[in-house]
């Protein structure tokens, strides 16, 4: 009976001891103990070389740590960047203003609001070099208010504080985690298996159709629009997964390039399914035969991605695709095709031949020209955390300024640097509430350590273990995707309430102040972010859809030589898209959203379409006749039919870029 029970909790099926959870529970523990570590090397450097505040090495280590090594180097590099740049604005703005108080706030409160909009523009962890420039100025200052010629030094001791706890952290995480390239492999793999079944499923679908239905526009199946959602996620995560891997592991950082533009071509064929393709032409024979081909084509090329040993000999994968794509060319080549008949087998060969190129961009069997791809700078929520950063930062210092409280200066603090870590995040309003959430609870948690644990500490070790043991629930959960705003913010909060220094001092009435401001400025920031300066997601997703339309109106307007190489121009479009997903999953009405998505999908197949359209015309009159048609259908709105063309492809790309306008409308 007991091995039979043992059987059971162990079994994939548990609940508790699946694999997943398993491994899962795994890495949590190898990195709770590398930060724990990283804590106690930090805060031993400290005491030894007798920094005033060693705690900061402690919050700088809370802040910096990362389970990948590559990302810890990134964000610690553009850390200790943004803390120097930091410090020498900090000094600069005190020493012009030190004699108008109300000229230092406005001029704080200036580049504040200017680091967090530059905070939202970057990507990756480059924006933390905006981050730490926004609140470091305050930190310097804090402790030089009253006494302004102290400022350098203190600028000094900041720098001194964060090049402790990131060299420690660096240290710990870099001697013992190990470089695999497994991983980053196993999630190639496993989002380019999720695209592929997810072609597979629309497919499915549409080959379970019915010659009788007669409806004006088919949606897609809900548990489709669900699998487009998952995948979407899967995919934009592969984007800082290879940049930071890239960070520290020379394989990856050879193969960087390719593994890139496999993703763009993975988002590439996600976004061509959209209800506008599933709807070119009602069920018949030609129309069943067409995707059940395509289904039992994916369905093998499914299975052989499942061989684990697929990528060291992918050929037999590629000849597949292969002999999938020359029987698409006979089938094509048959005149009882009508032309919207002829649009699906063109879509369906694109779509081997995109998976062909992921499969060879992820092996490396061919070398492709490296695709540059600009970074798309969302403006509008740049420019309300911008005044966000500035309102937040003037208030608290009027108030600070009107009350005269001592503790004035640490609300201060609080409300800048949580501020400038929300900058960060795609959703600022939602992560507020989170990040005061986890700031408030780390206070009974500080107050718990400083009456009942710290006044019986003797020693380092145990001060290191009780530090350890009370930051446990922040660094625990700081990479569970429901809580993981608020454990950063217990996490690093109650390292900066925790007033250890060098040579304790004893302060109840200090602690207690201190407390009341980190409440003070939490209620703040809920207020700002979300009564003051709401989010507005829907506005955002319009800014996104009217960016998508003019990039598409541009190609059907550009000149032949400016014309942009197609996986250049999806590169772009997929990130568009990848905030539109974004913004959209913000909003309540959940139909809508997928409405709005499914236009954004077309849109992109609707450029790709011109852009194949015009490098399809072969000779002078089909050039001026692709120029004329598209200026009438796109620019001028009208409905004009080209039926002259002796050119079946592009009479095909003709039908559809008319079907998919007729049926495009406004959001």
């Amino acid at each position: 009976m007991t091995t039979i029970v043992r059987k059971k909790l162990w079994s994939p099926q548990s609940f508790w001891f699946s694999e997943a959870r398993w491994s899962g529970f795994l890495k949590t523990t190898a990195f709770t103990v590398r930060v724990c570590l990283s804590i106690g090397l930090a805060l031993l450097v400290a005491f030894v070389v007798q920094l005033d505040s060693p705690m900061s090495t402690v919050t700088t280590v809370v802040i910096v740590a990362h389970p990948m090594v590559g990302a810890l180097v990134s964000k610690s590099i553009w850390r200790v960047l943004g803390t120097v740049f930091g410090a020498g604005l900090s000094v600069a703005i005190m020493g012009c203003f030190v004699q108008s108080t109300w000229l230092y706030f406005v001029a704080l409160a200036l580049i504040v609001g200017l680091a967090c909009m530059t905070a939202s523009l970057l990507r990756l962890y480059r924006a933390y070099a905006a981050v730490l420039t926004g609140y470091t100025i305050i930190i310097v200052a804090f402790s030089s208010f009253s006494h302004p010629e102290s400022v350098f030094m203190s600028a000094m001791m900041r720098l001194s504080d964060v090049v402790i706890g990131v060299v420690s952290t660096a240290v710990v995480f870099l001697a013992t985690s190990p470089r695999r390239s497994q991983p980053v492999h196993e999630a190639l793999n496993d989002a380019f298996l999720a695209v592929l079944e997810h072609a597979k499923s629309f497919h499915s679908s549409l080959t379970a159709l019915s010659v009788d239905d007669d409806s004006d526009f088919r949606t897609l199946p809900v548990a489709l629009y669900d699998s487009r959602q998952a995948v979407l996620k899967k995919i934009t995560a592969l984007t800082p997964l290879l940049e930071y891997a890239a960070s520290d592991n020379p394989e990856i950082k050879d193969h960087l390039s390719s593994y890139k533009m496999a993703v763009n071509q993975m988002a590439g064929v996600i976004a061509g399914y959209h209800p506008h393709w599933s709807n070119l032409h009602q069920p018949h024979a030609r129309f069943y035969e067409i995707h059940a081909y395509t289904t039992r084509m994916l369905k093998n090329v499914i299975d052989g991605i499942k061989n684990p040993s697929w990528r060291n000999d992918p050929e037999s994968i590629l000849k597949a695709l292969d002999q999938g794509i020359q029987s698409l060319e006979l089938f094509e080549a048959e005149e009882m095709l009508t032309a919207a008949s002829l649009a699906s087998v063109h879509n369906v060969e694109n779509l081997l031949l995109a998976l062909r190129r992921i499969i060879e961009d992820l092996t490396e069997k061919k070398n492709r020209v490296p695709m540059r791809v600009s970074p798309y700078l969302e403006w509008p929520t740049a420019l309300r955390n911008g005044a966000r950063g500035i309102l937040i930062t003037l208030l608290a210092t009027f108030i600070w300024y009107v009350t005269a409280w001592p503790n004035g200066p640490m609300m201060m603090m609080y409300v800048i640097a949580a501020s400038s870590l929300l900058s960060t995040v795609p959703s600022a309003s939602k992560a507020s509430m989170a990040m005061a959430i986890g700031t408030v609870l780390s206070i009974p948690a500080t107050w718990i350590y400083h009456v009942y644990v710290l006044p019986l500490i003797s020693g380092y070790c145990l001060l290191w273990l009780s530090l350890s043991f009370f930051l446990l629930p922040g660094i625990w959960l700081q990479f569970h995707p429901k809580y993981s705003i608020g454990a950063f913010g217990y996490a690093v909060f109650f390292a900066i309430q925790s007033l250890v220094t060098n040579e304790m001092v004893y302060d109840d009435i200090a602690l207690t102040n201190t407390w009341m401001a980190i409440i003070c400025g939490a209620v703040l920031l809920v207020l700002v972010f979300r009564v003051f300066l709401p989010p507005n997601h829907e506005s955002d997703a319009r800014v996104i859809m009217r960016s998508l339309r003019r990039s598409v109106n541009l190609l059907a307007t550009s000149s032949s030589h400016r014309l942009p190489f197609a996986e250049q121009w999806q590169g772009d479009q997929i990130q568009k898209l990848s905030r539109l997903a974004l913004k959209l999953s913000f909003l309540s009405q959940k139909d809508r959203a997928r409405d709005v998505l499914d236009r954004a999908f077309s849109l992109v197949s609707l450029g790709k379409l011109i852009l194949e359209l015009r490098q399809n015309a072969e000779n002078p009159f089909e050039k001026r006749a692709v120029r004329m048609f598209l200026q009438d259908a796109l620019i001028r709105r009208q409905e004009i039919t080209y039926e002259a063309f002796g050119n079946r492809t592009l009479s095909s790309g003709i039908e559809q870029i008319q079907f998919i306008l007729k049926n495009l409308q406004e959001i």
